[in-house]
């Protein structure tokens, strides 16, 4: 889990609320709505269900991979579902809690079908930038109405980043940069001071502990910057041409779907992905201390 996420924060009713209703921070530069802060925690939690190594067995190493990739399947699933309703808003909050979860959890892109992994990418680049595009058509693609809408984006281009290292197109890259090139140039003085204040609201929500935490991370960003020779390029600044061909929901869907129906419905080994639900007699065929399985 990312730092000084604090579950007991989401729904927090503020004596003086300045930070928006719905929203909050994991972190002092990790601005997000509870909402997608919730998929990310039902996620990790997931996640956590499906390791082998949290559950003192061992299985084939691919298994935690395609675990990780089954929940992705099931959240762009939904997300899909979310989008063909135009209900945007519902879809970016999956998106975003799926971000974040991608960004904690680098599992599913080492899968070993590298093919399986630029078409998972390729489908949620697409559906990302439908949402995104549906949110604008619906007037909703602001700082008003989403509030860490640049937050987003920025975690989304960093995952592209990443992805392309995996050869991903990622073309939804240079998309979402465009877009926070945008909110960057229309932010006034006034909107930044806003945002500091909400980050120093939540600090003070926190414990004695993680308040000294937080602040000795910022101090040392603070002392980076100020050591840097060049002032660093903010994250949108090298938004490139958008290869739109890439994004076409309706094609990039389909090859996905086609791409799935070849592909296991399970696990190689064991009854599910879950491993919390396997009984104590499946567990113990691959428990570390078998020895007629592992000498």
């Amino acid at each position: 889990m990312l730092p000084y996420y604090q579950p007991l924060a989401i729904g927090l009713t503020r004596a003086q609320p300045s930070i928006p209703a719905g929203y909050t921070f994991i972190k002092y530069d990790m601005f997000v709505s509870t909402a997608g802060a919730e998929i990310f925690a039902d996620l990790s939690k997931k996640a956590f269900n499906r390791n082998p190594y949290q559950h003192d067995i061992y299985l084939y190493s691919g298994f935690y991979p395609y675990a990780c990739l089954n929940l992705v399947d099931r959240t762009i699933a939904t997300a899909h579902s979310k989008i063909a309703q135009k209900s945007y808003e519902d879809a970016y909050h999956l998106f975003e809690g799926l971000a974040l979860f991608n960004l904690d959890d680098m599992a599913w892109p080492m899968c070993d079908d590298a093919e399986r992994v630029k078409k998972t990418d390729k489908v949620y680049g697409a559906l990302v930038v439908a949402a995104l595009r549906g949110l604008e058509g619906q007037g909703k693609l602001n700082l008003q109405d989403l509030p860490n809408l640049n937050t987003f984006l920025k975690n989304m281009a960093e995952w592209a980043n990443m992805m392309k290292d995996y050869a991903c197109p990622a073309s939804y890259g240079p998309y979402c940069k465009h877009l926070g090139q945008k909110l960057a140039e229309g932010r006034t003085p006034e909107d930044l001071a806003r945002e500091k204040a909400w980050v120093n609201e939540w600090i003070a929500e926190l414990n004695a502990e993680n308040q000294a935490a937080v602040r000795d991370d910022i101090r040392e960003e603070e002392k980076e910057r100020a050591a840097a020779k060049e002032e660093p390029k903010p994250w949108y600044a090298d938004a490139r041409h958008v290869d739109e061909d890439n994004l076409v929901l309706s094609r990039a869907w389909k090859e996905y779907k086609t791409y799935l129906i070849t592909e296991p419905k399970g696990p190689l080994e064991g009854p599910s992905w879950d491993i919390s639900k396997w009984t104590v007699t499946q567990r113990r065929e691959f428990a570390f201390d078998n020895e007629n399985k592992y000498g």
